[in-house]
């Protein structure tokens, strides 16, 4: 009986399976990454902060600090602009963090009024975000000896915020679809 049970026991034991917990470890480029997305979550809350206080008049912000909050404003009433260019295939997002012609065919198909507003779309959405790049970048330390990461990050980030199907370049530099 006493082997019987020594038995049982070790089946139990031995069919006992121990689960390793998952381990997700941040390299150093997300990290930084994420502080970049941090720092622009900043800007666009204080967009927003700005906005909401505009009524009042008490709030004051240096020239260059409301340069920054205009282009994330810019950057929000043009969103919808911008997508259903690039959903036409006409814009992407490069690996600068920027917009680029992906088909300058298409571009001249449009009637004038819809291409002068292409243009204005993408003049303004390039200067706001090269004007929060290079803001998040002479804030920081860190990104003053690697602008390269924040404009990567920024690539990232546009081209997770992009609908789906439109173009990029990759690291080739070769348009692809999303």
């Amino acid at each position: 009986m006493r082997i019987f049970i020594s038995l049982i026991f070790l089946v139990l034991i031995t069919s006992c399976t121990v689960k390793i917990p998952d381990i997700k470890i941040t390299g150093e480029k997300t990290a930084l990454e994420n502080q970049v997305m941090g720092e622009y979550a900043k800007i666009k809350e204080d967009a927003w902060m700005i906005a909401s206080e505009r009524g009042s008049g008490d709030i004051k912000i240096t020239a260059d600090r409301r340069d920054v909050v205009e282009a994330v404003r810019d950057r929000e009433f043009f969103k919808d602009d911008l997508n259903e260019l690039k959903i036409k295939g006409i814009f992407g997002e490069n690996q600068k963090g920027l917009l680029e012609i992906v088909d300058q065919n298409e571009l001249d198909k449009l009637d004038k009024i819809n291409k002068e507003n292409a243009a204005v779309v993408f003049d303004k959405e390039n200067k706001a975000r090269a004007l929060i790049m290079q803001r998040i970048i002479e804030t920081d330390v860190k990104f003053n000896s690697a602008p390269d990461e924040v404009y990567e990050s920024f690539f990232n980030m546009n081209l997770s915020e992009s609908p789906d199907k439109t173009y990029y370049r990759n690291k080739k530099g070769e348009w692809v679809r999303k």
